[in-house]
């Protein structure tokens, strides 16, 4: 703002009290700008409370020692208001009493070193008289009193400086910047002030006006993003409904599909039931033709062996159609049982989608409402900047701008802390059905590898140690890229290049790991870091372990590394049973350990609310996790063929709830691979497809394609990814 600016330009709500709703008193002003009359705040505040909070914008604040008193006054302000409580003061009433010839005349000017008024003859020798000189710069002629004529400069350089606090009767000559930048006369140097940091107050000004210019223009950079926040709130509300109708619409397709299913096998079965009857006659008429025909020739003689013939013949077709009968029933109550859970199910996700929307709706007001008040913050500190670079007051300069800087850089943190998780809330979890509803289903998997996923982007003499893949398709690979370096790379399912980030650094032991935890944001963690890289702005930030988690053991590492986007979660297992859960911002929540059985944790992934655990030691687990307790639900049974001793390396699952595990067995001076598929329970192998032994698969993922859901297999060295196909 030019220090031009007129009186007339600024807003009457900005001098105006949010509690009493007039015309700001003695204003105080909080570190985060917002002003209220003195005694209102005296009103507000809690007899002895050490905080108060701010009506406006709700933000709690430490008071000083002497309390209200101690808060800055806003000298600014309260120039402004005195000087328009004089105007409508002379508008009212212009006769008063003159200062000096104590005559009630017109007022003609006002005198702010004397603060009264002077007539028209005392006025013209107040201004010229050199008895009085020091008073010229501070006499103020009413011909000039309207708003549209007097600028807040014009009207700043009429206040003279502020009276020592220590001595009243003496005006401020320095500023104590040890006291907070308080004004102070020259004896105070020698007594309470002696030895501190003072500063003379045109200088502090002229420094503290360009340290809130830099300030100001380091904000204006976050501003637009705020402004834009209301936007893009609204743009994910709308996301999230559109998301929670789509998967809606696609339980209710599936139970119209499963209960079709489920009817077309019921009369398969009928179908099948008297098929069978028929072939049993017909195969037991057949067995007993011949006999028949011999018997019938001797009929007088043998009619009581025939007779008996004929009775066995009954019974065995009636006791062989008993018990296809009961088989059939059998089959027929599993299948009604399967559509009655399934319709509970889908029962239950309507609910569970419901009460999700919900919760993630509110979730996006409240965050609505904070970026609400975040724009009304950029608002408040926009108009005290341009009050300030208006008036142009060094004496008020110095004492407001320190408050006005912490208030942007706080500001800056709210806006930035705010905006974060916003992409997670127009999402929904959909959990998968139990097993019980798909009975009769099987899952299947590719016999061999569909194809090879080459990256001539992951140059040669490199490794990857860890893949992911995200609902959109992009695939996230992490390894070693020299002794001392580690990489990063983003492709899809062509092999092309989408991201690569090469970081300072490697793991010796060659086990980086990576995860997605949100469409843009993977989780990674190399040596003893761990860090949330963002595909958006290809940002990267990282803390070391022992930075996030307090009372880290020094024989302690991270061996792997999942996330649970859901609730916006990384989830970082060890070489022992600790595992710890971190948020979004790499802060540590809490930590549970491992049931007695499980040693520790070589590779983890979710699945159904619990973690599914890859023990070093030769076994495998499924864990349920209830706040800092777990306990194991079952144990995955260990492969037996072709000998060797089985290892569990790498786990995950499909979209349908399956569980894919990595196990390999060291025979003589090679590595053999082998894909397990589990139910969806674990409490059985549903398939296995043994890798080339060539290969050296370090861990595996799942990824949907527009070719339906594909199993990625990362190959250690060269650089690749085998594909299978899921069915």
């Amino acid at each position: 703002m030019a220090s031009a600016t007129p009186l007339k330009d600024i807003d009457e709500q900005f001098l105006q009290c949010c509690i009493c709703m007039d015309q700001l008193k003695e204003p105080k002003i909080l570190p985060c700008l917002h002003r209220y009359c003195r005694d209102c705040l005296k009103k507000f505040a809690k007899k002895g409370a050490k905080k108060i909070e701010c009506v406006t914008c709700r933000e709690k604040h430490t008071l000083p020692k002497d309390g209200i008193d101690g808060l800055k006054t806003d000298f600014n302000t309260r120039n402004i208001i005195e000087f328009l409580q004089l105007q409508d003061s002379v508008k009212v009433d212009p006769l008063r009493t003159c200062i000096h010839c104590k005559r009630k005349l017109k007022a003609s000017a006002f005198c702010f070193r004397c603060n009264d008024f002077l007539c028209e003859t005392c006025h013209e020798f107040h201004a010229s008289s050199s008895i009085v000189k020091d008073h010229h710069p501070h006499i103020f002629s009413l011909s000039e009193a309207e708003a549209a004529n007097l600028t807040i400069q014009k009207l700043s350089s009429l206040r003279e400086a502020p009276r020592c606090q220590a001595h009243p009767g003496k005006l401020s000559e320095l500023c104590c910047t040890t006291c907070n930048n308080l004004p102070i006369c020259i004896p105070c140097t020698y007594g309470e002030h002696k030895g501190h940091n003072l500063k003379e107050v045109t200088s502090l000004a002229k420094i503290q006006r360009e340290m809130l210019r830099s300030k100001v223009a380091d904000l204006m950079q976050y501003k637009k993003k705020a402004y834009k926040m209301q936007e893009e709130i609204r743009k994910t509300k709308g996301k999230l409904d559109r998301n929670v109708n789509k998967e809606e619409m696609k339980a209710q397709e599936r139970l119209g599909a499963e209960e079709e299913r489920i009817k077309e096998e019921i009369r398969n079965a009928e179908g099948e039931l008297k098929r069978k009857q028929a072939e049993l006659e017909g195969e037991v008429k057949a067995k007993t033709s011949t006999r028949k025909k011999d018997l019938k020739k001797k009929m007088k003689k043998l009619r009581e062996e025939y007779e008996l013939i004929c009775e066995e013949e009954r019974r065995e077709v009636e006791a062989s159609f008993k018990k296809l009968q009961e088989e059939n029933k059998r089959g027929t109550e599993r299948l009604q049982e399967g559509l009655c859970v399934l319709n509970n199910e889908i029962k239950e996700l309507l609910t569970s989608l419901k009460t999700q929307k919900a919760e993630q709706a509110r979730k996006i007001d409240e965050l609505s409402d904070q970026f609400g008040g975040i724009v009304k913050r950029f608002e408040t500190v926009t108009k005290t900047v341009d009050c300030i670079h208006a008036a142009e007051k060094d004496w008020a300069d110095v004492q407001c701008i320190p408050d006005v800087c912490k208030a942007i850089n706080l500001l800056r943190e709210d806006g930035e802390k705010g905006s974060t998780g916003l992409e997670n809330l127009s999402s929904v979890k959909v959990r998968g059905l139990s097993p019980a509803v798909t009975v009769r289903r099987k899952a299947g998997m590719s016999e061999g590898v569909e194809s090879v996923i080459d990256l001539p982007s992951v140059e040669r003499g490199w490794y990857i140690n860890d893949i992911t893949a995200n609902k959109d398709g992009s695939i996230a690979v992490i390894g070693n890229a020299s002794p001392d370096q580690t990489h990063l790379t983003v492709t899809n399912m062509r092999g092309d290049l989408l991201q690569q980030k090469v970081i300072r650094g490697s793991d010796p032991l060659w086990s980086s790991k990576c995860s997605f935890l949100t469409q843009s944001q993977i989780a990674i963690k190399y040596e003893d870091k761990l860090g949330i890289y963002d595909m958006r702005d290809q940002s990267l930030k990282l803390a070391t372990v022992k930075d996030v988690i307090s009372n880290w053991p020094s024989n302690q590492r991270v061996d792997s590394v999942t996330t649970d986007p859901t609730n916006g979660n990384i989830i970082v297992g060890c070489n022992n049973r600790n595992v710890y859960v971190l948020n979004n911002q790499l802060k540590h929540i809490k930590t549970f350990t491992l049931p007695a059985g499980i040693k520790c944790a070589d590779d983890i992934a979710m699945h159904e609310g619990g973690l599914l655990v890859c023990d070093s030691f030769s076994k495998a687990f499924a864990v349920t996790v209830h706040g800092t307790a777990s306990q194991v639900k079952y144990e995955f049974t260990k492969p037996t063929i072709g000998g060797g001793d089985w290892e569990p390396m790498s786990v995950c699952t499909d979209q349908n709830g399956y569980v894919y595990m990595l196990w390999k067995a060291s025979l003589f001076s090679s590595s053999r691979p082998l894909i397990v598929q589990y139910s969806r329970d674990g409490g059985q192998i549903e398939m296995m497809r043994e890798v080339d032994g060539n290969h050296y698969i370090s861990s595996m993922t799942s990824v949907q394609t527009n070719q339906g859901e594909k199993l990625l297999l990362s190959d250690w060295k060269p650089a690749q990814i085998l594909v299978y196909g899921l069915v």
